[in-house]
């Protein structure tokens, strides 16, 4: 047959191909090593073979060539994860208060310097470029910085990309998590050129970083942070170099800073982000014990500032007693014993504690056997019952501050639809991406499997298993139901207003870490004064605060206000008035001393099990890679020490009086704390009279806006109209009437109280923003009862930056009344120059907020309110300003307005010349033409 003929030809054909295949093997070009002259099959055989023996090889010149071109070539760096530490330098630090204004601050600036100084030393470690003659320095600058601002860090905000996430400037970090490329490091089975991956002897491919608990592997990552650490202690030696030149008055005591790296890991995954992955942030701030003491001869000096019962004061007689009660323990990871005594049995571990904080015995991690666990464990004594009730109500204080978890209410819609969409993310994440896509446009008809419902589905709300419930209060019967009420934090920080999306955070807890003294330090010339640190054997405490993320200065604020309640400056309920958001009002958090923030760590608990790599300095058996090693723990928590010491040193900068007391303590109280004080219990007064007014209407038929009920009557004022403002005030009255006034935009009506409906109930901000991004039906942050002029309504006329500088669709619907408004700044201010947009406001309250975009121009804006109303005063940065018929110029794109509460008929007019209307003037414009820009 066709295929036994074939067969037979394949037979004789064979043995002639494979005699061919034979000699091509043996006749194929060896590649040879110049230096050994081995012959090598290959290329990779030949890098294997210079991965071991490329020193002895190769010349010197071809050494070089070969590290920095094969070895240290970009191609080949691998994406690693840099465990660091830093401190910012004393000029940066102590900024606020140096005297030398005429000398530039050197040394450590803060984040962002000292991660571009790690990333610089990994560069040039990774590249050879140490005593291989190849000089690659780069000086600290403003294009640098710019730079340095986008590393990928665990307190960075690049990715966030807004400034109200920047870390506090000049603060340094215990530990942070910084993402990078460097050259790997090969163990000895590794090779070069084969693509980034290791070739072991066996020819099998694999992971360079395959086995790093092999000690050959752990000696490699060691040297290549003693490599790193070493070029960063050049880089800090230049800067104390340069320092020292310029003869600063302040040499005593001073330093450049420090930046330290305990270790590396190889991230295998390519979308690990440091900044974004964080799972839990932690702040730590280290400030004299004094601060939280008053004594009665304090209060007896200020009779202008009344202590509050609801202060948190320990019952001693002085300052002294109440150092010596305080428990004195270093802050860590490590537990301590308390017991009644100090016993002979743990005495020389006490006596060692006390002496020597930070002794090896103190940081001695190991698992002590049970026969010596008493000697191993230091204690502390446990503090008298005075002592401990005191802690107790501090603690019942902090606990004031943090987010917490609570039973799920059905009438609370923001709590509802929070808690559906952390019910979907998750159900999202734990479904394969396969599955996810397959589903496509069926997700809509997944509601009914859910196991939370949306308030509002009458007829089709579902328990979890699918039987139907009458109303949505039963779909949540099921016990177990809670949900996680974070706080917005708009008072804590000065970027960020109650409807942006950022103020929105979780503050797990604040907790005492540690109390530390100075009185045991061997002072040296560079130190403070031993009477200076012994005087009155000062305390410094760390308190803890923990969270998913951190404003600007939130950290600050949080414990300006914690000291500001402890020490009765002002009552325990201004916590509920900055937390509560219903209230409309902006009421500023004390802002406390910078020179005691540091960031703490950051966490990855969800990228640790994906990436099988301990993230955070700390013992855990759980992986094998990671930074979970005794030693690294050991050197972060002496670090930790470390730099809490030279926190506690800064206090002293200013030095302290013949009593013993800190002149920067003193320069805070007189300067922030009491003044902030002063001005804050007004505000809180008026917080109590509103919440009064809201629990009366909660129990009254008949109910009323919270804010109207403490306004006076309508007949209170004249309803006379100045002439100059009579023309505006009638055609705006016509526009209200016929019925054709525009609706307000989505993002507008999100900073405003009043709404276009005519609801009564309050709304949570987090509902307007979901209909904000879903484009539901169009509503505020808030809803309530609508004043005597009818629904509320904001929208703006003149040239738009939009498609040319258009005209907006309320210059055809009103061209009369834009004219005559323009008309009406000439005549209020003829000297101002004309703008191009005017924003038409009715029965419009604004919560606090600034103006999008860049005024172009002109730095102010011009208001004036008109109609028959009392109270909507326009409150700029809580000064409060009275615009019925009194124009007032206000800078609009950065200081944060809003306006009163108000009864009545209340219009507004505000001129403004937006970004990209320059030179266009409204007065100069032709109204009511047919091209429009809605």
């Amino acid at each position: 047959s066709r295929q036994d003929v074939m067969a037979t030809m394949m037979e004789e054909v064979n043995p002639t191909m494979n005699d061919l295949i034979t000699a091509a093997a043996l006749s194929k070009p060896s590649i040879k090593c110049t230096g050994c002259s081995k012959e090598f099959p290959s290329k990779n055989q030949l890098f294997r073979h210079l991965t071991n023996n490329a020193k002895t090889c190769l010349t010197p010149e071809e050494y070089g060539e070969y590290m920095i071109h094969v070895v240290s070539a970009k191609k080949n760096w691998e994406k690693i994860g840099v465990l660091y530490g830093y401190l910012p330098g004393t000029d940066y630090r102590l900024s606020s208060k140096s005297p030398a204004d005429d000398i530039a601050p050197s040394g450590v600036e803060g984040g962002n310097h000292a991660a571009w100084m790690v990333i610089q030393a990994i560069d040039r470690v990774s590249r050879i470029i140490s005593g291989s003659g190849e000089d690659k320095k780069v000086a600290w600058s403003a294009e640098e910085a710019a730079i340095a601002s986008k590393i990928n860090r665990s307190y960075g905000s690049n990715s966030r990309g807004s400034e109200a996430i920047e870390q506090d400037e000049f603060t340094g970090a215990i530990t942070e998590v910084l993402c990078t490329h460097a050259m790997p490091l090969y163990s000895k089975e590794s090779s070069i050129g084969d693509g980034g991956e290791g070739i072991s002897h066996n020819g099998e491919r694999g992971n360079q970083m395959k086995d790093e608990d092999d000690p050959e592997q752990q000696k490699q990552v060691q040297e290549w942070v003693e490599s790193v650490n070493q070029e960063l202690e050049q880089m800090t030696s230049e800067m104390d170099v340069h320092r020292t030149s310029t003869k600063s008055p302040h040499s005593t005591g001073w330093s450049v800073g420090r930046v330290r790296v305990f270790g590396r890991v190889a991230i295998s995954n390519k979308k690990f982000n440091a900044e974004m992955d964080v799972v839990h942030r932690r702040v730590d701030y280290c400030f004299p014990a004094d601060l939280l003491y008053v004594s009665d001869k304090e209060n007896r000096q200020n009779d202008q500032m009344p202590t509050s019962e609801t202060g948190v004061q320990l019952k001693v007689q002085t300052l002294q007693d109440y150092f010596d009660s305080l428990p004195c323990f270093p802050p860590g990871n490590k537990p301590f014993r308390v017991v009644e005594q100090f016993d002979q049995n743990v005495g020389a571990a006490n006596e060692t504690l006390q002496s020597n904080p930070h002794a090896a015995s103190y940081y001695n991690l190991e698992k002590p056997s049970p026969s010596n666990t008493r000697t191993l464990r230091p204690s502390i004594p446990r503090p008298n019952e005075t002592t401990l009730t005191y802690l107790y109500a501090l603690k019942k204080l902090m606990q004031r501050f943090a987010t917490k978890v609570e039973e799920l209410n059905v009438k609370d819609e923001a709590a509802v639809m929070e808690k559906e969409f952390h019910e979907k993310k998750r159900k999202k994440q734990r479904e394969p991406k396969k599955k996810r896509s397959r589903k496509g446009e069926s997700n809509s008809n997944d509601d009914k499997h859910d196991d939370f419902i949306s308030v509002g589905k009458k007829d089709k709300e579902c328990l979890p298993h699918g039987r139907k419930v009458d109303s949505p209060a039963k779909a949540f019967e099921p016990k177990g139901k809670r949900v996680l009420r974070r706080k917005r934090f708009h008072n804590f920080c000065p970027n960020i207003l109650a409807h942006d999306f950022l103020a929105y955070r979780r503050m797990d807890r604040i907790y005492h870490r540690g109390t530390i003294r100075l009185q045991h330090e061997n002072n040296d010339s560079e130190s403070i004064s031993a009477k200076q640190v012994t005087k009155n054997d000062r305390p410094f405490v760390v308190f803890s605060l923990t969270g998913d993320l951190f404003l600007r200065e939130q950290a600050l604020r949080v414990m300006g206000l914690l000291i500001a309640i402890c020490r009765g400056a002002i009552d325990s309920d201004i916590i509920d008035c900055l937390f509560d958001e219903e209230y409309t009002n902006l009421v500023p958090a004390p802002l406390a001393p910078r020179l005691g923030l540091l960031s703490g760590e950051a966490t990855y608990m969800t990228w640790e099990g994906r990436l099988k790599t301990i993230l955070s300095a700390r013992l855990c058996n759980i992986y094998k890679k990671g930074w979970n090693r005794k030693e690294i723990v050991n050197a972060v928590e002496k670090w930790e020490y470390s730099l809490l010491k030279d926190i506690a040193r800064g206090w002293y900068w200013d030095g302290v009086t013949d009593d013993g007391r800190l002149l920067s303590e003193i320069d805070w109280l007189q300067n922030v704390l009491h003044p902030w004080a002063q001005k804050t219990r007004p505000l809180l007064e008026d917080y109590r009279r509103w919440k009064a007014s809201k629990e009366r209407n909660e129990s009254t038929i008949e109910k009323e806006t919270d804010d109207q009920s403490l306004l006076p009557p309508l007949e209170s004022i004249s309803h006379d109209v100045p002439e100059i403002f009579a023309k505006v005030l009638d055609l705006l009255r016509k526009a209200d009437a016929s019925g054709l006034w525009p609706s307000t935009s989505p993002k507008r009506s999100l900073v405003m109280v009043t709404t276009n409906s005519e609801e009564s109930n309050v709304k949570s901000i987090a509902v307007a923003q979901s209909a904000t991004r879903t484009k539901e039906t169009r509503t505020s942050a808030y809803a309530y009862k609508e004043g005597e002029g009818g629904a509320s309504g904001s929208f703006s006329v003149g040239a738009m930056p939009d498609l040319g500088c258009n005209q907006p669709k309320g210059n055809i619907l009103f061209p009369e009344l834009v004219k005559a408004a323009f008309e009406l700044e000439r005549a209020l201010k003829p000297d101002r120059e004309p703008s191009s947009t005017i924003a038409i406001n009715r029965n419009a309250q604004f919560r606090p907020h600034t103006d999008n975009g860049a005024g172009a121009g002109q730095s102010n804006s011009l208001i004036v309110g008109l109609g028959n109303y009392v109270g909507g005063e326009l409150v700029v940065e809580g000064a409060k300003k009275d615009i019925r018929y009194n124009a007032v110029e206000f800078d609009g794109w950065k200081e944060r307005h809003w306006t009163m509460p108000f009864q009545g008929e209340r219009y507004s007019l505000v001129w403004f010349t937006p970004k990209g209307c320059e030179g266009m003037r409204g007065i100069d414009m032709e109204f009511g033409e047919a091209t429009t820009t809605d």
